[in-house]
């Protein structure tokens, strides 16, 4: 064996036991350090749902559904449970739906947070008494499911660590005081009224098909027609209010409930719910329905609301603010306040006719077809003039009505709104006319008011500031280039 033979093989051994070394430091300490890190850090939390480096069948992390709560504190124990995909309701003491927010921040807090430090692993009982075990200031019982396991923790919290502001803390059957964040306390210790929705009578408008009212004062019914818009059908049928609808609905369901009273039959009698101040009945999609009884309290300080709100689920009785008299409006107050209702985009074409003079008719080919394809048709062709025809479709579409006056007048012309009136109509694509505005004489005394007639058989008023921008000369609208005279003689 030569010389250069033997120090290779030297290098050789030399480069093995290294890497030999290498792997010990790697894989018998380091490693080994990391995964006790880990399963330390995993065992430190409130609530580990998931085994440690527990995997699911294609090897990721499996997820955890919570399925039911028993929180006490304040001396009272509330129980909440969820079905798969639903949300979470109180089952105990009472049958209510639950503060979303308020039962996602516990469920949150059981599985992101850690305890602080192990402060006694095994405390006598007079240990636990210091700590305040004895009277807990909540207890919390959490149901989990992971990978078809049901999984469950129980923590219970002590008292505030006055120096630092943490609190004490065990968990299930093990003997060790923990102590935790002082937030846990906050986010845990809550009573059957933090965790009960505070928006009992919400209801999500955009299933709301039909509303019926009766009050003292009022009897109406609204609903949705086929084309989707608020049609007020007693006690007349006519267009209603949209913004005035849904900001009854959302009125009402924006009210947070100060108090949850008893709900019996005796309550309720007391509280006068057989004779309510109002009594609402929402119809939703699929026929379901939501009935909500107000009925008022007089008080020294004031009047004071309690609703009743019975569905499917159940019912609920809560004291709230005046906002749940919404629904009690005059009818009046729901009618449509637009002079006209239609769609912008359904109309292709626009016909003008001032007191004299031809009509002005522009018209684009479909409602497919752009702002640049409005064209004037008559009483001359040519290219339209977009801004005109965009701002008095803009200017009619938003029209509003300033007051109501007499329905199906024998005279119209006394308003100045007969056959001899100017007008604006409005056409789709089929050839259907869908508004038509007539413009009459100005209002005496009402600075730039006109009587109109609009959507309704009425003679109406309305601001009429705008209307002179209307193009009812065909040069107003008609885009033509200006014509060069020559040059001054």
């Amino acid at each position: 064996m030569t010389q250069s033979t033997k120090t290779l093989l030297l290098l050789l051994s030399v480069l093995g036991l290294a890497g030999g070394i290498g792997a010990y430091a790697y894989f018998g300490v380091y490693k080994a350090d990391q995964d006790t890190r880990k399963k330390q850090d995993h065992e430190m939390r409130l609530f580990a749902p998931q085994k440690f480096d527990e995997r699911t069948a294609d090897g990721g992390s499996p997820p955890a559904e919570f399925t039911r709560l028993v929180v006490t504190a304040g001396g009272a124990t509330t129980t909440l449970e969820r079905a798969p995909g639903k949300e979470w309701r109180i089952v105990a003491p009472v049958k209510a739906l639950a503060d979303r927010l308020v039962v996602d921040g516990i469920v949150s807090i059981l599985q992101t947070s850690k305890f602080k430090s192990t402060l006694d692993e095994n405390p006598d009982q007079a240990a636990l008494t210091k700590y305040g075990f004895t009277e807990p200031k909540f207890v919390v019982e959490a149901t989990a499911q992971v990978n078809s396991e049901t999984r469950t923790v129980k923590l219970v919290g002590g008292i505030e660590n006055v120096f630092d502001g943490s609190i004490y803390v065990r968990r299930n059957d093990e003997k060790t005081v923990f102590t935790a964040e002082g937030g846990v306390r906050f986010t845990m210790a809550k009573n059957t009224f933090d965790l009960r929705d505070k928006q009992p009578f919400a209801v999500d408008e955009a299933k709301v098909q039909k509303i019926t009212v009766k009050s003292e004062a009022n009897d109406y019914v609204v609903e949705r027609t086929g084309d989707k818009q608020w049609t007020v059908v007693k006690p007349a049928n006519e267009p209603a209010d949209a913004s005035t609808v849904s900001a009854m609905i959302s009125g009402v369901a924006q009210e947070r409930a100060q108090a949850f009273p008893e709900d019996s039959e005796a309550a309720r009698k007391a509280l006068g719910f057989e004779a309510p101040f109002n009594d609402i009945t929402l119809t939703l999609d699929e026929g379901k329905t939501v009935r909500l009884r107000v009925v008022r309290q007089s008080a020294d300080a004031g009047d004071v609301f309690f609703v009743l709100r019975e569905d499917e689920n159940g019912s609920t009785l809560a004291q709230v603010g005046s906002g749940a008299t919404q629904f009690d409006r005059n009818v009046l107050d729901l009618r449509d306040k637009g002079l006209l209702r239609f769609k912008r985009e359904a109309v292709t074409k626009m016909v003008f006719r001032d007191v004299e003079g031809p009509e002005v008719v522009v018209s684009k080919e479909s409602v497919d077809a752009s702002a640049e394809g409005w064209r004037v048709v008559a009483p001359r062709a040519g290219k339209a003039k977009i801004f005109k025809v965009t701002s008095a479709l803009w200017t009619l579409g938003s029209a509003k009505i300033l007051t109501a006056g007499e329905e199906k007048p024998k005279d119209w012309a006394k308003y100045g709104l007969d056959a001899k009136a100017k007008y604006i109509a409005l056409f789709g694509e089929d050839g259907k006319e869908l508004a038509r505005l007539v413009i009459g004489k100005p209002v005496p005394g009402t600075p730039s008011g006109f009587y109109v007639r609009g959507s309704r058989d009425q003679v109406l008023q309305s601001d009429g500031s705008r209307f002179g921008e209307f193009p009812f000369r065909v040069e107003d609208v008609i885009d033509e280039p200006m014509v060069d005279a020559g040059p001054s003689p």
